[in-house]
């Protein structure tokens, strides 16, 4: 066929199509191309390997699998265990410079998501000459069960491994679809973000990328890590396994034969109601049992931030005015979770421990309840909202704001440019609107996704629209940064009102950032002043906050 064309891997070629875009630009785009082996059978728990090469011409025209998960939205079974695939978006095999690369990472809490394209099109980024990546890694047990016998060669953390193959697979194959290898961009959202902030900290992954983007999400933020618990031994006993807790080999050799749907639904069980509040995620990023020369984890990110490779590239890093709105499905759904909360239980857990009736413990919650709840009733939808202002603050941006401190107190040279996304669209904020319908105001976890990327949830604004007018101005800010490092070098000349982003140019909060609404402005981080009463807290009882 006459739209097809053919690229060049290290293992084989692979066979693309030309379309254009729902902007009418033309591109070319390779679906599913095999980074890694299936990890079937014995391979599965165990870092990737590289794929079998192949001879003839690869059809890269059809999307393969997600990874096995539940869907956030849909609540359904999706994927299966064959899934390490990636997609290659291009505007040109040969151009006269070869083009910037941003590689994407989608977030789902460590537990789902995907890289499909009816939620991640690239349309909206290709306004930019940028080749764009997107791709599947594990997650939930088949990305990050550990065992801590070493000879059985599951240190965990499979997930961000399969990532790291990526950026390898990246890193020397991309030229032939016309991307620079040497100019890299690593560009995450939620788990997505955090997982980019942990390869920030690994030595492992250094050099493998040369900016990031860090969207919603950091390897500060509490969820982002699980402790040292016994989850191989949770996992096969609710799966039937009545063995010796301490027979790993026999444990692995189960659980490798294990139906991985029944993996799927009961991860969420083994959290122990004493844990509740405490462990967000049985899988997720941890401290591998063990040190290898492939470990990715070592320590806890707290002793990493300050000495880590990353501090010498410059990131750009931000989130969302009301991330914590994706709480209130759950307080909907279970409004005794409300109605029973206790603010001395806010106390995150890597604050150093806190007897229940400790005074450090016992004043936070009552600047919680001045900050917060001074003017809301408990049976109030304003409490509803209270909360999730709250959530917004201790399971994001306190994260964030940490991270950064960490970099801005560290002796690397690399800059860093803070942005808050506060658009509040009727009809744009996708993520908001399917969770909740139009109605509920804030810019929730994830709205910002579809002023990136073209998905299934809506048209494309009409030109003349606020909407559209935001989608050109958030993709200029995130291509020039990634094209040239200037963030506002506004390379596809969106309307940015001539307001320039400053880089962060202090050690301590408050921070300036770029707040992105209807209108532009360059301040101060609005949520400063809530912020920093969790700085409070960390001081008081000489935790450390980077």
């Amino acid at each position: 066929m006459t739209n097809d064309v053919i690229a060049e891997t290290e293992y084989g070629k692979v066979e693309g199509v030309k379309t254009d875009s729902v902007l009418n630009e033309p591109y070319i785009k390779f679906l599913g191309i095999p980074y890694a082996k299936a990890p079937l059978g014995k391979l599965r728990f165990k870092n990737p390997q590289k794929p079998s090469p192949w001879k003839e011409v690869r059809l890269a025209t059809e999307e393969q699998s997600s990874c096995f998960s539940i869907d956030t939205l849909t609540k359904t079974l999706v994927g299966s265990e064959d899934c390490l695939y990636l997609n290659i978006f291009t505007k040109n095999l040969y151009p006269k410079k070869l083009y910037p690369v941003l590689v994407y990472f989608h977030g789902g809490a460590y537990k789902g998501g995907s890289s499909k394209f009816d939620i991640y099109g690239p349309d909206y980024l290709l306004m930019a000459d940028v080749v764009v990546v997107t791709f599947n890694y594990r997650v939930g047990p088949l990305g990050f069960l550990y065992l801590n016998d070493q000879n059985l060669n599951v240190p965990g953390n499979a997930g961000l491994q399969d990532q790291l193959m990526v950026l390898k697979f990246v890193n020397e194959n991309i030229e032939n679809f016309g991307g620079d290898p040497n100019n890299i961009t690593a560009i995450g959202h939620s788990a997505g973000g955090s997982s980019i902030s942990w390869h920030c900290l690994s030595d492992i992954s250094k050099n493998m990328f040369h900016r990031a983007v860090i969207m919603s999400g950091c390897a500060l933020n509490t969820w982002s890590i699980t402790p040292k618990r016994d989850w191989a031994v949770r996992l096969a006993k609710a799966l039937g396994y009545d063995g010796d807790d301490s027979e790993e080999g026999i444990i692995l050799e189960f659980l490798q034969n294990a139906n991985p749907v029944k993996m799927i639904e009961v991860q969420n069980k083994l959290i122990r109601p004493e844990e509740f509040g405490k462990i967000a995620f049985p899988f997720a990023p941890h401290i591998e049992p063990y040190v290898t020369t492939s470990t990715f984890i070592s320590k806890h990110p707290i002793d990493l931030i300050k000495m880590a490779w990353s501090n010498e590239i410059d990131i750009l890093i931000g989130g969302t005015s009301d991330e914590g709105l994706m709480y209130l499905e759950i307080i909907r759904e279970m409004p005794k979770l409300l109605a029973s909360l206790k603010l001395k239980n806010m106390v995150p857990v890597d604050v150093t421990e806190l007897s229940d009736d400790d005074p450090i413990r016992l004043r936070f919650a009552e600047k919680l309840q001045q900050t917060y709840y001074s003017s809301s009733s408990r049976d109030s939808a304003k409490y509803e909202l209270a909360f999730c202002k709250l959530q917004t603050d201790k399971a994001f941006w306190h994260g964030l704001q940490r991270i950064i401190q960490g970099r801005q107190n560290s002796n690397g040279n690399g800059i860093t440019f803070l942005y808050r996304f506060a658009i509040d669209s009727p009809t744009q904020n996708h993520y908001k609107i399917n969770r909740y319908g139009p109605d509920v105001r804030g810019v929730c976890h994830g709205d910002e996704l579809s002023y990136l990327f073209k998905n299934k949830y809506g048209d494309v604004p009409h030109r003349s629209t606020i909407e559209f007018k935001s989608i050109e101005r958030f993709v200029s800010l995130i291509t020039s940064f990634a094209v040239t490092g200037d963030v506002n070098s506004n390379i596809i000349n969106a309307d940015l009102e001539g307001v320039r982003w400053e880089a962060v140019d202090c050690s301590a909060p408050p921070f300036k950032c770029l707040n992105i609404d209807e209108y532009l402005t360059f301040e101060e981080l609005p949520e400063s002043s809530r912020l920093a009463v969790w700085d409070e807290l960390y001081k008081e009882s000489s935790s450390r906050l980077f």
